[in-house]
């Protein structure tokens, strides 16, 4: 009988170390596991969506602002742009090179970059608002066809006018050839204004659909799951062509300052101008909004069963 009281309370006491020692063992290793913050995915899409819609807002507000407004504001720099340059308001060490980098490695094959980009965005956005007609959307893609033809023939044509009245600068003789003038290492005074006005107006149109009546194409999709799946696809693929485009709208802005303020006389540049606003009103304002049967006649972006 002693030995078996004896056994009990050492039992007891085990049994009492033990439970004693399991919460301390069950508290080190909550102190030993690393605290991490962990953000539930609705917080991290909210904030992802907030600022993509910030950027969009920006582009379509400032970016791509009604194309009368930016024509004011860039035939108001083609008159003001030399007088700023003779009163030395403005340094013309870099933009005014002919041999910058931008000069000569964009802008030179400017119309491919622009093009590029647009084709992909056409194509992408009118795939939605006709609901996936082909016959539609080669309407859409021939509007770039024929800005493409107009940029080449004008630019030839305004290649051909500078070969026979253009001059070699810092010599201005008017007898010597452009290619000598290039190759004797003068600069042939030329200018980009037609093609960067040109392409600034043609990338303005194209993308005013998904700045303006976007959400409206989202919402009359509700209906139609196939149209549903193009835009759960395709919506990011668009929206960073759409800021693409804006940073294309921007250096193209740019490039376009430094042709009025350092390049070309006042007077060829008014008619550059002159011909991309006139090129882009009866093709964007007049010809594509005609109503036609033709099954190859271009369009007026955002035409469609929406």
């Amino acid at each position: 009988m002693s030995t078996v009281r004896s056994r009990q309370p050492t039992l007891i006491r085990k049994r009492s170390q033990s439970a004693a020692t399991a919460p301390s063992s069950s508290s080190t290793s909550s102190r030993k596991a690393p605290k991490t913050l962990n953000l539930p995915s609705s917080l991290t899409s909210d904030i992802c969506r907030i600022v993509e819609n910030v950027i969009l807002a920006f582009c379509r507000r400032i970016i791509f602002a009604p194309p009368t407004l930016k024509i004011f504001v860039y035939f108001s720099l083609i008159i003001i742009g030399p007088f700023l340059k003779d009163f030395h308001f403005l340094s013309n060490r870099s933009l005014s090179s002919k041999a910058n980098i931008l000069n000569k490695y964009i802008t030179k094959i400017g119309w491919a970059w622009s093009i590029i980009l647009l084709i992909p965005f056409v194509y992408l956005t009118s795939l939605i608002y006709t609901r996936g007609h082909y016959g539609l959307i080669f309407r859409h893609l021939m509007r770039l066809f024929i800005a493409t033809i107009i940029w080449s023939s004008i630019t030839a044509l305004f290649i051909r006018i500078e070969a026979l009245t253009g001059m070699c600068k810092p010599t201005n003789l008017r007898g010597i050839t452009s290619q000598l003038c290039r190759t004797s290492r003068y600069q042939w005074q030329e200018g980009h204004t037609f093609f960067l006005l040109y392409a600034l107006l043609v990338i303005n149109e194209e993308v005013k659909l998904y700045g303006e009546n976007w959400k409206k194409v989202e919402d009359a999709s509700k209906n139609n799951s196939i149209n549903q799946n193009r835009i759960r696809i395709f919506s990011i693929p668009i929206a960073i062509l759409y800021m693409l485009l804006a940073v294309l709208t921007i250096l193209w802005e740019f490039m376009l300052l430094s042709t009025v303020f350092y390049l070309y006389n006042i007077l060829h540049k008014l008619i550059a101008a002159s011909f991309a606003v006139f090129f882009w009103f009866i093709t964007y304002r007049y010809w594509y909004l005609q109503t036609t049967r033709s099954t190859i006649a271009p369009c007026a972006p955002g035409d469609g069963f929406f």
